[in-house]
C-alpha cells in the first residue's frame, strides 16, 4: 500500500512539473524570450537555470515522493 503513496505523490509532482515546463514554454512561444534571455544575460548561470526548468518533471517526481514520505512518515511506517 505504501508504493501506492509513492506512485500517488510522484505521479501528481510529475504532473505540476509538466504544467510549470509548459507554462515556460508557451511563454517562450508567444513572444517572450524568458528563459533564451537568461542564458544570453547571465551566461552559464542562466543556462543552468534553463536546465533545470527543463528537468522540472523529474525534480517534481522526486520532490513529490520526498513529500509523501515526510507527511505520511507515521502512517507509512505502521504499514510495514
Amino acid at each position: 500500500m505504501k508504493f501506492v503513496y509513492y506512485g500517488f505523490g510522484g505521479f501528481i509532482g510529475f504532473v505540476c512539473g509538466v504544467i510549470i515546463n509548459m507554462v515556460f514554454y508557451w511563454l517562450e512561444k508567444s513572444g517572450t524570450p524568458l528563459l533564451t534571455n537568461l542564458g544570453r544575460e547571465y551566461g552559464s548561470l542562466g543556462r543552468f537555470v534553463g536546465e533545470l526548468v527543463n528537468t522540472l518533471p523529474i525534480l517534481g517526481i522526486v520532490l513529490g515522493v520526498l513529500l509523501v514520505r515526510t507527511i505520511f512518515k507515521t502512517e507509512l511506517e505502521e504499514m510495514d
